[in-house]
């Protein structure tokens, strides 16, 4: 089956074509250049986080130098005092961050738009804006960045086309393929010799680069061997299913009309129709029932009397019943008010989880439809091992919502059990915020 002077003939065939050694060379520049971006795009957002961790760092010993000098408070604001524990979160800003994986250059996906650090508040929640923004690939492309993953999932199969259409079919074209037959002895070993130069050409080039950016970020680890497995599944069945093609076409033309038919069905017609039937299904949620808890009930929680707001908070936190405040018997309006944003965090969980229930059913949907739309599998498996799909930002929406449950059951407990804070104190909130 394997025939050395096939693949030699197909090699310097390669090299005479003009038109199939360009459009590699031009394949291999997009790609090269994709991964540079990539790198350029992580290496900025490590360095952004850096300098973060930095500043947080900065304003954390600023408050550490107040409880040292026992000033408890920036100089031209004389009511805020440190001690308690509510001045203490205000004035000590955590953030959450999501590192990115080292493989992010070979899968940008959506980081570009989405946030990699927020800033925590005692009014945070895990949909602000620099949380959830996004941008396609489409929207990409046309500000000048591109992809690795879309290079190869979309964009391959064109070049391959261009590289494959012809075998066979020239020989059918001069009528010279009972030639063929009469020297090799078979159609399939022509065929399949010439694939396998095309087969070694490509699957060669991109393995280098996928192992290239594992030992530069060196994170030679399963996700990228997992990533490594999934691209050459990919290349093979690109080569099985054009090897069809080329087996049962007539000519030149019926070769490449059939792959660019094949080309547009599956990663034009079926991806779209897929998109739309999910946007029927499932149409897109513009959050407004977060935006609505934020504009109405969250107002409303301003208007409340201290005794609605203290009712609310004992639901809330059951264990703020044997506190020092609930043993008074007068109810502080300002301990109860200090608490206000935990009402309106509690009422933003209810609202974010109605939204993620409908994002999870969506994904299921998109799951189900893998089996006549591969492409999205492929996709968002890709996706999934450089830490860019919808469930490692969920993950990281998940932990921002943690810190900002930890921080408003510190101010909550804290301040209703009254404490008043020093430096040995201090430090062990900072290890429950971060």
């Amino acid at each position: 089956m394997f025939k050395k002077n096939i693949i030699f003939y197909e090699f310097n065939h390669f090299i005479r074509s003009k038109a199939k050694l360009y459009s590699f060379v031009f394949f291999f520049l997009a790609c090269t250049y994709s991964i540079i971006s990539g790198f350029n795009l992580y290496n900025k957002q490590i360095k952004t986080i850096d300098e973060v961790k930095f500043v947080e760092q900065e304003t954390i010993d600023k408050v550490t130098n107040w409880f040292k000098g026992e000033t408890y408070g920036p100089e031209d604001r004389s009511w805020v005092d440190v001690r308690n524990p509510y001045w203490a979160i205000r004035y000590t800003p955590t953030h959450a961050y999501k590192t990115p994986s080292p493989l992010l250059p070979l899968g940008v996906g959506q980081s570009e738009q989405y946030g990699f650090y927020h800033k925590l508040s005692i009014w945070s929640s895990t949909m602000d804006s620099d949380v959830i923004e996004e941008i396609s690939n489409f929207e990409r492309l046309v500000n000048g960045n591109v992809d690795f993953s879309f290079l190869i999932l979309y964009l391959l199969p064109l070049l391959l086309i261009i590289l494959l259409y012809n075998i066979f079919g020239l020989e059918k074209d001069l009528k010279i393929n009972n030639l063929i037959l009469n020297q090799i002895g078979s159609y399939n070993k022509w065929i399949i010799n010439r694939l396998i130069f095309y087969i070694f050409l490509v699957s060669s080039f991109v393995n280098i680069l996928l192992l290239l950016v594992g030992v530069i970020n060196q994170s030679i680890d399963s996700d990228l061997l997992k990533l490594v497995v999934l691209v050459n599944i990919y290349i093979f069945i690109l080569f099985v299913t054009f090897y069809y093609i080329i087996k049962l076409s007539n000519s030149s033309f019926s070769i490449a009309f059939k792959m660019i038919t094949v080309w547009l069905i599956f990663y034009v017609i079926v991806p779209g129709a897929a998109h739309q039937y999910l946007n029927l299904r499932y149409p897109t949620n513009y959050m407004t029932d977060f935006l609505d808890a934020n504009r109405e009930e969250t107002y409303a929680i301003f208007k409340k009397s201290k005794e609605e707001l203290y009712d609310d908070l004992i639901n809330i936190y059951p264990n703020l019943k044997s506190s020092a405040h609930a043993k008074d018997s007068v109810i502080s309006r300002e301990i109860v008010r200090n608490g206000m944003s935990a009402i309106a965090n509690h009422l933003n969980i209810n609202a974010i989880e109605k939204i993620e229930i409908h994002n999870q059913k969506k994904n299921s949907l998109v799951e189900i439809c893998y089996w006549f739309n591969p492409l999205s599998f492929f996709q968002n498996k890709w996706n999934s091992y450089t830490s860019t799909d919808y469930m490692s930002y969920k993950k990281y929406r998940d932990d921002i919502q943690q810190l900002i449950d930890n921080r408003l059951e510190l101010l909550v407990l804290g301040t209703w059990n009254k404490e008043v804070l020093e430096i040995e104190s201090y430090n062990k909130y900072l290890e429950k915020l971060k």
